[in-house]
């Protein structure tokens, strides 16, 4: 009772079931199958997206690769991130379960939709198998993460897509058929064929139903489903978020034109994927490689529909059914169409159109139905059932026979039992995803040391990394011309006398060959390797010191680690090299101005007593510079350094003969020398900070017009540039040489800054050369500056110098003001004259520099003459410092010192003295307070004769010369002096103090004799 009841379930649910199966055998064999070659490059896809999503909106880049979708990877990423796998092995065979489980959905989806099509439950099971058990796409269904999981979503749609056609037609049904199509067109744009289908077969209800509300339904569910498509385009895809317009029409663009350069093998001859794509080219490929039984079966059902809407298309608009078939007959044939029309870049096979199998599949089960409907006798009937069962009985067993490489599987309508007839004429194994057998078999047989293998298949090394850690450190796969002990070649011919030979191979074609070349007298690459180490220590030591050194060695570079395993090398290594003259490069590189050469140590190095050593060659072209580093993970960088072959010359050379001599012209984080035309930075113990920032260098020129145009504006040269353009390491230092233009220049404004803002920074105005040692001359002859306050000012030779010890960032970022009074107010400038004084304010960074940690400032005095100079610095919270200097000020310190030698007493002995000396009233105060400056002082004057005064002022009586400090005063070691011109009438008596709004400070009389 218990064994029927089992059967009903599993008859009940026998797409389940099949799925279940399934299932346990693709987690039996998933660690049967290698790496494709594109594998890689589609996790570091996703992780770019990512990095984009959480805010890194330049790891997308202005790559096109962008434009690849991520709605299947970003999942495998993030189930990677989650379970905290970061193993190789680990990572690679979660992504093949996870690629497997996502196909067998796929299955599941036909099992679905097949009920939905033929209500009857064995044919939609014989649509599952047909469906899971095509070779080629099972192997790639573990493998290949884009054109299978493309494949599976297409399956998925044409099953809610159906769901939204069938009866009522629900709005929420076609959002969901939507958001499926939108899904589909992220994973490939070719997905557009499925939302283009379903608007089709709309409009042709939008034909069929009656004005009104059946036409208002239709148009509704057409809006729902379009705009569900786009927004579930625009939420899974990063790139367009910012510019949803712009990115689409980049996209398309982008997908219209991407070609891949890539040479190919078909029938026989040898085709360049860009070039030329024969017509029968997707069509071969499909026949040679579908199993006959499926390719039988689906054109019939094909011809009998087509057919039968050519001779009834009455029934098309009537029948939605058979719109939906005809749906998919169209989703099968138009896009090949397309492909032969377009001649588009289709290679390795036909898996970029994979997807054509889901509708072909099942209108292979819809020819097997009309094929029964023929025969009405139950014999014949049950005979074409077994016909069928046979058939894909015959081709699970294939499958199992060629196991795991049933990504090589043709069908007998090609030769394939001429040995080597099939690989000459068709792509085998072109991911090598086979390879791994190969290095199992190289590793089986030697279990205890590592293996070294070169091929020319640059594919090959990829298998490594499904390996365990142990197994996968052993292994050393060399690119071709490198010396190994074994060779791993696809090409037959290539045998090697005396060689003991290995071979990979189906239906008797050789997938691959491993020659033991150390059977026929190879060479050992771990003593090869021991004498590079040899050399390379015994050499002038290493240009780059770091986690590895790198020597320069006879044109290759050679990589040493000391007291490292070979996980050491684990990582991916990156080798940048920029030559002297970018038409040096490649065609393909020379828009990036740089050769990539990456690597990994795995394909180009060897492990021995305990050291790594690795070898690549250079380009045969003149090198400027050197970037190479190395990752730890996807983003997380491990070491970088750089070797820049111009600017090492020069900064050694300059360290050597130069440095001792020289004082530097900034001093700070990094000390900046300027000599023979360029700058050299340089910084002892440097740290990964101090090269990771970018440098700012603004250059100030002379005469502006030598700018270069787009330059002239802004009246600075911008040379920002980060250290690895420019630097590098030599003994312990960290180094950088930007060469300057050929302009004269007047000032240079440079340091480093981050994203959180400016690191350091620091100026040099030839105006300053010579004047730091000037000022400390002035210093040490005690010669007192014209003005004395945070900055002591002098003038010297018409010009006047700003100087401050122990400068801090205030002092630099302060403005500086500067008001001159000219001598004659017709001197002035004619926009100055209306405010009789000339305003030469400064930024600190226009006129001054640093040395020895002090501040200075430069700036020229116009050739008219002076009367009096104010100047300070200010911020906009207000003023920081104010000082003034004035010529009558000047001669009246001097006097008044004179006076005091002499012993001749003041006029007038109050808070400030006052003299009277040769018409001039002369008012001093030692030591000066704020008080007694910011103090308004009043003079009046009496005259002996009232008709003397000006007109205003005859009727008071008396001249009103008020004053402030600042108009007539000035400063010098601490006192303030003041000097005011008396009028040239005879006076009778002056008046003279300090006021308040309280009231007068001091005041005085002071009465004129009759002469």
């Amino acid at each position: 009772m218990r064994k029927r009841t089992l059967l009903d379930f599993l008859a009940r649910h026998s797409g389940l079931a099949l799925l279940v199966a399934f299932g346990l055998l693709g987690v039996w064999v998933v660690d049967d199958y290698g790496i494709s070659t594109d594998a890689r490059w589609q996790r570091d896809l996703a992780g770019h997206a990512l990095d984009y999503v959480l805010g890194n909106v330049e790891s997308a880049g202005p790559d096109y690769n962008r434009f690849y979708g991520v709605a299947f990877e970003l999942p495998l990423l993030l189930t990677e991130l989650a379970l905290g796998l970061d193993d190789t092995r680990d990572i690679y065979l979660t992504r093949h379960l996870l690629s497997h489980l996502f196909f067998l959905a796929g299955g599941l989806f036909c099992y679905l939709l097949a009920r939905r099509l033929f209500e009857n439950r064995l044919l939609a099971v014989l649509a599952m198998l047909l469906f899971l058990l095509h070779p080629r796409i099972y192997a790639h269904s573990f493998f290949n993460s884009k054109d299978v999981p493309f494949l599976s979503m297409f399956m998925i749609c044409l099953y809610l897509a159906h769901r939204a056609f069938d009866r009522d037609g629900r709005w929420w049904r076609f959002a969901l058929c939507g958001a499926g199509a939108g899904l589909l067109v992220n994973l490939r744009i070719m997905g557009f064929v499925l939302p283009a289908a379903v608007v089709a077969m709309l409009f042709l209800d939008l034909v069929r139903v009656p004005e009104g509300r059946g036409r208002r339904h239709v148009l509704s569910s057409m809006a729902v489903f379009m705009l569900s498509t786009l927004l579930t385009v625009y939420a899974v895809s990063p790139f367009l978020w910012s510019d949803p317009v712009g990115g689409s029409v980049e996209w398309f663009a982008e997908s219209a034109r991407h070609i891949h350069n890539d040479n190919y093998v078909f029938r026989g001859e040898w085709f360049f994927s860009r070039d030329y794509l024969p017509l029968e080219y997707v069509p071969v490929w499909f026949s040679i490689t579908t199993p006959p039984a499926v390719l039988a079966l689906g054109l019939v059902g094909v011809s009998a529909l087509v057919l039968r809407g050519l001779f009834r298309p009455r029934d098309v608009l009537r029948d939605t059914r058979l719109r939906f078939w005809l749906m998919l007959v169209g989703c099968f044939m138009l896009p090949i169409v397309a492909v032969m029309v377009l001649s588009s870049n289709i290679y390795n096979g036909w898996r970029h159109v994979y997807f054509l199998y889901a509708p072909f599949c099942l209108l292979a089960v819809f020819g097997a139905r009309w094929t029964f409907s023929f025969f009405r006798n139950s014999r014949l009937r049950f005979s074409a059932y077994g016909a069928v069962g046979a058939g894909v009985v015959a081709v699970a067993v294939s499958m199992v026979a060629i196991h795991p490489s049933q990504q090589v599987y043709f069908t007998f309508l090609v030769d394939r039992t001429t040995p080597e007839h099939l690989r000459t004429r068709y792509q085998m194994d072109y991911w090598s995803s086979s390879m791994r057998y190969g290095f199992k078999h190289l590793l089986e047989r030697h279990p205890s040391r590592s293996v070294y293998i070169e091929t020319h298949l640059n594919s090959a090394w990829w298998d490594r990394y499904i390996f365990p850690a142990e197994d996968r450190h052993r292994l050393f796969v060399y690119r071709h011309g490198e010396e190994g002990e074994f060779s791993i070649s696809d090409d037959y011919r290539l045998e090697t006398e005396g060689a003991e030979i290995y071979w990979f191979k189906v239906y008797s074609n050789t997938i691959f060959m491993i020659r033991d070349l150390a059977s026929a007298g190879g060479v050992n690459v771990d003593d090869a390797h021991r004498r590079i180490l040899l050399d390379a220590t015994s050499s002038d030591g290493p240009i780059i010191d770091s986690h590895w050194d790198v020597h320069l060695m006879d044109g290759q570079l050679v990589y040493i680690r000391e007291s490292c395993s070979v996980g050491d090398g684990e990582d991916r290594f990156f080798l940048h090299v920029v030559p002297a003259d970018v038409p040096d490069l490649p065609e393909t590189r020379r828009q990036s101005g740089f050769d990539s050469l990456n690597f990994d140590f795995q394909g180009v190095g060897a492990a021995f007593d305990g050291k790594c050593v690795a070898k690549i060659d250079l380009p045969d072209y003149p090198v400027e510079r050197i970037v190479t580093e190395q990752y730890l993970s996807r983003e997380d960088r491990s070491w970088r350094r750089v070797w820049n072959v111009r600017a090492a010359g020069v900064y050694d050379a300059f360290r050597e003969s130069r440095k001792s001599v020289l004082h530097p012209a900034i001093s700070s984080v990094f000390d900046v020398y300027i000599d023979d035309g360029e700058l050299i930075y340089t910084k002892s113990s440097c740290t990964d900070e101090d090269r990771d920032a970018g440098f700012f260098l603004h250059l100030i020129p002379a005469d502006v017009s030598d700018l270069p145009e787009e330059r002239k504006e802004f009246g600075f040269d911008n040379l920002d540039f980060d250290f690895w353009e420019h630097g590098g390491e030599s003994g312990g230092d960290c180094f950088a040489v930007v060469e300057l233009p050929a302009y004269e220049i007047a000032g240079i404004s440079t340091g480093q800054y981050t994203a959180d803002g400016r690191v350091w920074d620091g100026t040099y105005n030839t105006a300053l050369e010579g004047v730091p040692d000037m000022v400390r001359d002035l210093r040490r002859e005690d010669v007192q500056p014209a003005v004395n306050s945070v900055f002591d000012v002098y003038i010297d030779d018409g010009e006047l110098i700003y100087a401050k010890p122990s400068c801090i960032d205030e002092d630099r970022e302060a403005r500086f003001f500067l008001h001159l009074d000219p001598a004659d107010v017709s001197d002035l400038p004619e926009e100055r004259k209306e405010f009789g004084f000339d305003n030469l304010n400064f930024d600190f960074w226009e006129h001054g520099g640093e040395s020895d940690g002090e501040c200075f400032a430069v700036v020229d005095l116009p050739e008219y003459r002076i009367a009096s100079i104010s100047t300070g610095q200010y911020t906009p919270e207000g003023l920081v410092w104010g000082g003034r200097y004035s010529v009558a000020t000047a001669d009246a310190v001097a006097t008044t010192r004179e006076f005091l030698e002499k012993g001749i007493q003041p006029a007038v002995s109050s808070v400030f003295d006052v003299y009277i000396d040769d018409g001039e009233l002369i008012y001093a105060k030692s030591p000066c307070t704020d008080e007694d400056r910011d103090t308004r002082f009043f003079l009046h004057v009496n005259p002996v004769d009232v008709s003397d005064l000006p007109e205003e002022r005859k009727e008071s009586g008396f001249d009103n010369l008020d004053f402030f400090f600042w108009e007539h005063g000035g400063e010098s070691d601490g006192d303030c002096f003041a000097v005011v011109e008396l009028p040239e009438y005879r006076i009778a008596s002056i008046s003279t103090g300090q006021y308040t709004a309280e009231g007068r400070v001091w005041g005085e009389e002071l009465e004129f004799g009759s002469e």
